[in-house]
């Protein structure tokens, strides 16, 4: 699928007002879970029973979202998109609840790989009902609300962690679980009804998916992005790690600094989409990168020759990154949806399952390397894979560029 967005400048304009549906409240939800209590509460959760239980939980949600490609192919195929995306928030509910119960790692990891997979096929699908629900031109625009309400539900998952952070972890989850399940109520609130695949005549843009399967889609443009967006994640998800060990900043502070710059994250997110309209999606994301890297390379410059102050130049460096976020993903998701060759569904699940496998990535293999050199030395291994990224992707992040005539 071609983007027209990437050859010419001229799209619509539907504003905050016809951009923001009444649905995109149960996505924030996803939010809530997936960037709000998963990074804060499973830790605290878990860590009685040591490191290495800690990041199995951690992997074990991450894993689970690794279904989202398989989820949106059979969303794709069968046309049961509304189904699957309502009937995710009980399951996803039930599972945040069931980690809360839970007092083992067996117990925990069922629950985190449910708590994962219905995560990610709820992010896949609200991407889908935006894609394949509105006219391409609106995208862009769309798409930087529909993530701003995400990120009001992470900084509201914050907000419950912290609450219940000081000994009350497990009335967190619950509080979050029973929130969750509300997100069906919310969901049907004007949602989308979307055909299978190719089975809507009445919409030129519902034609089949180029044939070719999933092979065909990483041998081409696509999966250049794919490698590309992995790598990224994955050098985020590795500098999340440094913050305490690095530059003495304790976790209260790191967490309140976090959701600071999250609450300025969130508000980005629309104008990212305004700037994908203006520029294009590739140089929204070759920003975003660059702003991930700037911030890291200062760090790593910090932490190589200790200035004075370096703990504030950590939270500076904190702070860049999670306002290099939005570009990201604004960048990326409209790129997943203009380059695929196999269908929407399809396209937003490996997606989604690049960001959860850098998430793995990132937070179990690098551990080696710090328990070596210090978590420092995760700082120039990020800041690499950031300059990996862009080596990787940079010819496709180029073609879906242009420039306002």
């Amino acid at each position: 699928m071609t983007s027209e967005a990437s050859t010419t400048p001229q799209t619509a304009r539907v504003g905050m007002r016809g951009s923001i549906e009444p649905w995109f409240s149960a996505y924030a939800l996803a939010g809530l879970l997936v960037n709000g209590i998963v990074p804060l509460l499973i830790p605290l959760t878990v860590t009685s029973r040591g490191t290495v239980a800690v990041a199995a939980a951690l992997a074990a949600f991450f894993g689970g979202q690794l279904f989202a490609p398989v989820i949106g192919k059979i969303a794709d195929r069968t046309g049961g998109q509304r189904t699957i995306f309502l009937g995710s928030f009980p399951l996803m509910g039930v599972a945040a609840i069931g980690f809360g119960l839970s007092d083992g790692l067996l117990g925990w990891c069922v629950a985190a790989v449910v708590a994962g997979a219905t995560a990610g096929a709820v992010q896949t699908l609200g991407s889908v009902f935006i894609t394949e629900g509105h006219p391409e031109d609106e995208w862009d625009e769309r798409i930087g609300w529909f993530r701003f309400v995400f990120g009001m539900g992470q900084v509201s998952g914050l907000a419950i962690g912290a609450v219940f952070a000081d000994g009350h972890v497990h009335t967190g989850w619950y509080v979050a679980g029973v929130v969750i399940i509300f997100g069906t109520l919310l969901g049907r609130l004007r949602l989308p009804h979307l055909a299978s695949a190719g089975s809507d005549p009445a919409r030129p843009d519902s034609a089949p998916p180029t044939p070719g399967g999933l092979r065909r889609e990483l041998r081409g443009p696509f999966g250049r992005f794919l490698a590309s967006w992995f790598l990224a994640m994955t050098a985020v998800q590795t500098f999340l790690n440094v913050m305490k060990d690095a530059f003495a900043v304790s976790s209260s502070h790191t967490a309140s600094w976090y959701l600071l710059a999250s609450v300025v994250g969130a508000c980005l997110y629309p104008v990212c989409g305004r700037l994908a309209d203006r520029y294009g999606c590739g140089w929204v994301l070759r920003t975003g990168l660059l702003i991930t890297l700037t911030g890291l390379a200062v760090m790593t410059a910090a932490w190589i020759w200790h200035p004075s102050g370096d703990s504030w130049i950590g939270i500076a460096g904190l702070i860049l990154v999670a306002l290099g976020y939005p570009f990201d993903y604004i960048g990326a998701t409209k790129m997943a949806a203009d380059l695929t060759l196999d269908g929407q569904g399809s396209a937003m699940g490996l997606f989604n399952s690049a960001v959860a496998a850098g998430a793995i990535v990132g937070a179990t293999v690098p551990s080696s390397l710090a328990a070596r050199f210090g978590y420092g030395s995760l700082l120039p291994l990020a800041a690499g894979l950031i300059v990996a990224a862009l080596l990787v992707g940079w010819g496709v992040l180029a073609r879906e560029a242009y420039k306002p005539a």
